[in-house]
């Protein structure tokens, strides 16, 4: 009788530590699962090199720019004869580098962001408006992106500079007379604007190269796993804190694809070439605390340089308001059922956050992240 005691003690016994290893095992596999996605809200991510590409850093070693590193305020990435770069800006935005170009980060706020280009070409895929403009500073002009759209900015070898407006609108300089919309490009020659159509549908190699990496990122935002979506963005939110005031939503970066995508706060957003990004945070099951992030970003920046020079942009006091600035950017004229155009003062209750603010688009289909005319 005693000897069955033991052998039945000792088999239970093997059967709760067969049971601990699994459980730890099955931890440690969930710990993978929910750390799957690598989620960031930065400005700076390397997302595709061709070619050779080099950067000059301000602070660190200098060298090969590959794809995967970061790009600091006043680094300068060079681009070769045969380079090409992705580089990401605020989430939902990109620059692409073509070959035989220069370019540095100035600032990287989503309120203030600025870029130098100091030679050769520039593609900027942007959300912007005139709250979160984007500001392209080259040496001898200055260019503030202020819709959501996609531009090309060349500086030719005779010094020559252009803008073209594939969509949306840019202001040169600071004076709001000289804008130049959609379908339009302008020349500057020793300080003269020149304004004049351009035909979009004659494309060079580089514009088509950047269009079909717009599509391309798009698709990928519509093969995101939601599970484990849903892991990594809980992860992330609890270690780095992100919020829906400093950006328009996150990078996820994606290793079955080795590149980041956009996944945008709201719903029916867009790239800004007009690819159709199927999921936003509302296709997720995110606890309720996610939605209730207090303005922690009303302070004005300090502008340390007084007297910048004539083609640099002065800092703009940030706006003291309750709405995030994703609500506040509308793409494509979609129109949310919370923040409409009166812009609701306040957040959604508690209750109401998910399902009202992130309401969640239909699961998308191979073929949904194209729109038409695309």
């Amino acid at each position: 009788m005693r000897s069955d005691l033991l052998r039945f003690l000792s088999s239970t016994a093997i059967v709760v530590l067969l049971s601990a290893f699994a459980f730890s095992q099955d931890s440690r596999v969930l710990s993978a699962v929910g750390d799957m996605y690598v989620i960031s809200a930065k400005a700076g991510g390397v997302n595709y090199i061709e070619g050779k590409v080099s950067i000059a850093r301000n602070q660190g070693k200098s060298g090969l720019l590959l794809k995967g590193d970061n790009v600091e305020i006043s680094d300068k990435v060079s681009t070769g004869a045969n380079g090409k770069a992705e580089i990401l800006l605020n989430p939902g935005s990109f620059v692409r580098l073509s070959q035989n170009s220069n370019l540095e980060f100035v600032s990287t706020e989503l309120d203030n962001l600025q870029i130098k280009l100091n030679s050769g070409s520039a593609m900027f895929e942007v959300f912007a408006d005139k709250d979160f403009s984007v500001a392209i500073n080259t040496p001898k002009s200055n260019f503030n992106l202020i819709q959501s759209g996609v531009y090309r900015i060349d500086i030719l070898p005779d010094g020559t500079e252009k803008i073209e407006v594939w969509k949306g609108k840019a202001q040169i300089g600071a004076s709001e007379k000289a804008v130049v919309k959609g379908g339009k490009a302008a020349i500057i020659v020793n300080g003269e604007q020149q304004i004049a159509k351009f035909d979009r549908d004659d494309r060079d190699e580089f514009e088509t190269w950047s269009r079909d990496r717009a599509r391309d990122l798009a698709k990928i935002n519509s093969k995101l796993e939601r599970r484990m979506m849903t892991n990594s963005l809980v992860n992330s939110f609890n270690q780095s804190g992100w919020n829906f005031y400093d950006s328009f939503g996150v990078w996820v970066y994606s290793p079955q694809f080795g590149t980041s995508c956009f996944l945008p706060f709201g719903y029916g957003w867009r790239s800004p070439y007009g690819f159709g990004l199927g999921y936003n945070f509302g296709n997720y099951n995110l606890p309720w605390y996610i939605f209730q992030q207090p303005n922690t970003n009303t302070s004005a920046p300090v502008n340390t340089n007084p007297a910048p020079a004539a083609n640099q942009n002065i800092a703009k006091p940030r706006r003291e308001t309750s709405v995030p600035p994703f609500a506040r950017v509308r793409v494509n004229e979609v129109r949310d059922p919370v923040y409409n155009d009166t812009f609701s003062p306040a957040m959604p209750s508690r209750s109401a956050a998910p399902s009202v603010v992130f309401q969640p688009a239909p699961a998308p289909s191979e073929t949904g992240a194209k729109t038409r005319g695309n």
